[in-house]
């Protein structure tokens, strides 16, 4: 895996190969393939492996809009490591072709991730800031999807100002309204 993991960044996705892998860390190719049936399989587990993992929550402040930043920051960041950049646009690719990948990827952002804003939102609606009415599903395809084009697509590099756009609009969508 950390062979697997210094190539991606070195060279890139689309110029890792099996050998290159195997040679990198010094054993055959028959071994790696005992595991992974492909590249992409190896190179998801060495970029995404520990994420899908247990992993600690966010902590809680009990400021629903603090703690939403600090939950859009942590996606912006995940799509920014190093390995991952490397590793998503090839997976995203090879995920079309093989049903297992296409799997491994949703599981990948799935329980946890989902479980834990669903949280953040049940949090908010408890302080009477976030509507009840929330659709967590969508918020989470709205959060993940913006931070991952936000990050790797249109090559923004001002993390701060991604962050502060999305959580407006989401608070803005959101909020608890007066009536009036």
């Amino acid at each position: 895996m950390t062979a697997t993991r210094q190539l991606l960044i070195d060279v890139g996705y689309d110029q890792v190969s099996m050998d290159l892998i195997a040679r990198a860390a010094g054993v055959s190719r028959p071994t790696i393939y005992r595991r992974w049936p492909s590249k992409a399989h190896v190179v998801f587990d060495a970029a995404f492996g520990a994420v899908g993992g247990g992993g600690a929550a966010l902590p809680r402040s009990g400021d629903f809009e603090a703690d939403l930043r600090e939950f859009i920051r942590g996606a912006v960041g995940f799509w920014r490591e190093p390995v991952v950049e490397a590793a998503t646009m090839g997976i995203l690719a090879e995920r079309r072709r093989d049903p297992e990948l296409h799997i491994r990827t949703q599981q990948l952002l799935g329980d946890r991730i989902r479980g834990e804003l669903a949280g953040l939102v049940r949090a908010g609606v408890e302080q009477g800031v976030v509507r009840a009415d929330i659709d967590t599903t969508t918020l989470f395809t709205v959060l993940v999807g913006t931070t991952f084009y936000g990050a790797l697509v249109d090559g923004r590099d001002d993390t701060d100002h991604l962050v502060d756009e999305l959580c407006a609009l989401v608070m803005q969508g959101a909020t608890v309204r007066e009536e009036e």
